[in-house]
């Protein structure tokens, strides 16, 4: 077997994985979808369209793949910058300036596949949404109870509340990607917490009185 095949069959299973993966994304990236093919992300990946059919079973598995593994990493920057000591209050200013900073952070990534993602069919769009439903949202909608249980936010539609929060947020994502303009992080952070939240919020008679409680 030569030094490359061997080289490859030995590699570890989540190695192999997550080169295609990366690479995938950096080819999406660059390309699109339809300009991105299995074999240039075979070599970029260092292993063979085999092997890509094999962990993902088509093109279109290996993208689904790739917006999941996005998110997550969204997902994972969110959790370590929140805090579980912290009060809801500030877990929800963790959770929104998080999102943003990941966002800046993979910028020209994030910005193709959302450009790409809405013309890509409903397979792809059913699955983005229940992949960020999963990964993200869920952890927002934690906070919101939270912060229900606590008392300081008033009781009703959490997943309402969800909607609007991300919508605040992906609103000025959209914004930059779609109209070129300055992400302004803190704007949208404070659009969340100063704005939004006055009506989340119950009274502070009352959020005192559940304190004492």
């Amino acid at each position: 077997m030569p030094a490359s095949s061997r080289a490859r069959a030995e590699a570890p299973v989540e190695d192999v994985r997550d080169r295609i993966v990366s690479a995938a994304l950096r080819c999406f990236a660059e390309k699109g979808y339809a300009g991105a093919s299995l074999r240039e992300i075979a070599e970029t990946a260092r292993t063979t369209k085999p092997m890509i059919y094999y962990y993902f079973n088509s093109k279109e598995g290996l993208y689904i793949s790739t917006l999941g593994d996005l998110l997550q990493q969204f997902a994972d920057a969110i959790d370590q910058a929140t805090d579980p000591g912290d009060p809801p209050i500030e877990k929800l200013r963790a959770f929104c300036d998080a999102y943003l900073r990941y966002f800046e952070s993979q910028e020209p990534h994030i910005a193709f596949v959302v450009r790409e993602v809405f013309g890509l069919g409903a397979d792809i769009m059913n699955e983005f949404g229940r992949s960020l439903d999963e990964r993200i949202q869920s952890r927002l909608q934690r906070v919101l109870e939270e912060g229900v249980r606590a008392g300081i936010f008033r009781p009703g539609d959490i997943d309402a509340c969800v909607i609007g929060i991300m919508g605040i947020l992906n609103m000025f994502i959209l914004r930059r990607i779609f109209g070129d303009k300055p992400l302004e992080r803190a704007a949208a952070v404070s659009q969340v917490v100063d704005y939004y939240l006055e009506g989340l919020c119950v009274p502070a008679a009352r959020r005192v009185e559940a304190a004492v409680r």
